[in-house]
C-alpha cells in the first residue's frame, strides 16, 4: 500500500516567484522584421520606364493620327514649255483687209494699229501691199533691245524680188511648214516658210533679216536663195525687219535688222506678223 506524503507541519504552499523578463544583450544587433523596402525599390524602378513607354506609345499614335488626317501634298509636275502659237488671242484688235485686183485678189487680217497701203478696197491694179507695224521695241540678233518696225510685203508675181537681186543671199534656218488658218479650196494650205539672211556669206549664228513664203520649194540652212528659185511664187509674200534711226524710219532712217530663231518663235510683234500671214486668203 503507498503511502501518502503528508506536508509538514506548518508549511504553507508557496505561488512559484515570477521569473525574470529576459533582457537583450546591448552587444548583439537587434533583430529587425523583414521590410518591402527592396521591393518599393524594384517599382521606384520600373515606373519611369513605364512612363517613357507609354509617351513613345502615345506618341507614334499621335503621328499616325496626323499623318492620317494631314491633306496629302500634291506632287508638283513640270511641264515642257510651251512656245506661243500663231493665233490672235483678241481677235477685235484686228481689221480685214480687202484687195480686189485681177492678181492680188485675196484678203487678210492684221493689228489695227499697223498701217497698210493701198486702202482696202482700193487696190484695183494691183499694187504692190505693204503693212507695216507702230514703231516698237525689237531683239536683235546681238539680244539688244531696238527701236524698230516690221513690213509685210504682198507683191504680185510678176514683181521682182529686188533684195535678192545681188545674188548673195542664203537660207538662215531650214525652211518650215506654215498653215494658212481658213484657206479657199484652191489654195496651198501648208506652204513652206524660208528665213532668208540677205547679206550671204557665213552666219554661224544662223540669223536673219526677212522670211518669206516660199510654197512648195524649201531651203536648208546655209543654202543659197536666188531669184530664180523663187520665180514661180504669186503672191509673193515676205516681212523685213528694220531698226530705226529717225522718227520717221524712212529712207536712210530705216536700217535693214537682222533677227534670232528665238526672238521670231517668242516676240509678240513676230507672232503677230505670223498671224497676219497665215490669216491670208488667196482668190
Amino acid at each position: 500500500m503507498e503511502r501518502q506524503l503528508k506536508p509538514f507541519p506548518g508549511a504553507q504552499p508557496t505561488e512559484p516567484e515570477p521569473q525574470p523578463a529576459p533582457t537583450m544583450d546591448s552587444s548583439l544587433p537587434r533583430y529587425q522584421a523583414p521590410s518591402k523596402a527592396k521591393s518599393s525599390h524594384k517599382f521606384k524602378f520600373w515606373l519611369p520606364v513605364v512612363a517613357v513607354i507609354l509617351i513613345i506609345v502615345l506618341a507614334g499614335g499621335g503621328y499616325l493620327l496626323v499623318k492620317h488626317h494631314s491633306p496629302s501634298k500634291t506632287p508638283k509636275t513640270t511641264s515642257s514649255v510651251v512656245k506661243p502659237t500663231a493665233v490672235s488671242t483678241n481677235p477685235n484688235s484686228n481689221s480685214q483687209y480687202v484687195s480686189n485686183g485681177q492678181d492680188l485678189n485675196l484678203t487678210f487680217s492684221y493689228p489695227a494699229d499697223w498701217t497698210v497701203n493701198p486702202p482696202t478696197n482700193h487696190n484695183p491694179t494691183d499694187q504692190a501691199i505693204t503693212v507695216t507695224s507702230p514703231l516698237t521695241s525689237l531683239t536683235s540678233a546681238s539680244g539688244s533691245s531696238v527701236t524698230g518696225k516690221i513690213v509685210v510685203s504682198i507683191r504680185p508675181g510678176a514683181a521682182t524680188i529686188s533684195e535678192l537681186a545681188a545674188g548673195n543671199s542664203t537660207a538662215a534656218q531650214n525652211s518650215v511648214q506654215i498653215g494658212f488658218t481658213t484657206p479657199l479650196p484652191s489654195q496651198q494650205q501648208y506652204p513652206y516658210l524660208s528665213f532668208i539672211y540677205l547679206p550671204g556669206g557665213s552666219n554661224p549664228s544662223g540669223q536673219f533679216d526677212e522670211v518669206m513664203v516660199s510654197g512648195l520649194m524649201q531651203f536648208t540652212q546655209n543654202e543659197a536663195v536666188t531669184t530664180a528659185d523663187l520665180e514661180l511664187l504669186d503672191p509673193i509674200i515676205s516681212a523685213s525687219f528694220y531698226s530705226c534711226t529717225t522718227q520717221a524710219c524712212i529712207g536712210s532712217g530705216e536700217v535693214p535688222l537682222s533677227i534670232s530663231i528665238s526672238s521670231w518663235q517668242n516676240d509678240n510683234p513676230f507672232i503677230e506678223t505670223l498671224n497676219l500671214i497665215q490669216s491670208l486668203q488667196l482668190h
